[in-house]
């Protein structure tokens, strides 16, 4: 498999794009190509490591103007859990589309998006640390074992070099969508 990594040339060498954030594997637009989420639910900004069906890492920037943030909670905004479990789960959907768009190359079968599967389970979740306007989140998810179309994944986010969240997730592959 190959790993992509974020570009890290010399500041004198050419661009292909001069416009492209340097540090992006993907770009908050190709994410949003490869998932069927829509705003206000896509959650990942750029990705910024990625091995096909292995591993990925990216980033999410939390700012006070996130919609969720108005009611959660009033005077002291706090993103809520439940999001950055969903952070992980968007970066493992990434992890898979990835893989799926290496065999759709060979196999020519559906978009990525419609493959994208869904949560199953969270398990061994611990909130570490809170997450708050300002704060960049480092998304980290790596492959376990993969049963039928259920895959286990295990994830963390990280604020500032400290560990805010871990879990343990299982997420479902669909099949391809047959045109027959």
């Amino acid at each position: 498999m190959t790993t992509l990594i974020a570009d890290t040339s010399p500041d004198d060498a050419p661009a292909a794009d001069p416009w492209r954030p340097r540090n992006a594997v993907r770009t908050a637009d190709e994410v949003m190509r490869m998932l069927p989420h829509r705003y206000p639910f896509l959650l990942l900004d750029r990705v910024v490591a990625l091995e096909p069906g292995v591993s990925a890492t990216a980033l999410k920037n939390i700012s006070s103007s996130d919609g969720v943030l108005a009611g959660h909670f009033p005077g002291r905004m706090l993103y809520p859990g439940v999001l950055l479990i969903e952070c992980i789960a968007q970066l493992a959907a990434v992890v898979y589309g990835a893989e799926a768009e290496q065999a759709e190359q060979a196999d020519g079968a559906g978009t990525v998006a419609d493959r994208v599967g869904y949560l199953a389970e969270v398990r061994n979740a611990k909130f570490l640390r809170p997450a708050f306007p300002g704060d960049q989140l480092v998304v980290r998810v790596t492959s376990g074992a993969r049963v039928g179309n259920l895959i286990s994944v295990t994830g963390q986010v990280s604020i500032d070099g400290e560990i805010a969240v871990t879990a343990r997730l299982a997420v479902s592959r669909r099949p391809p969508i047959s045109l027959d």
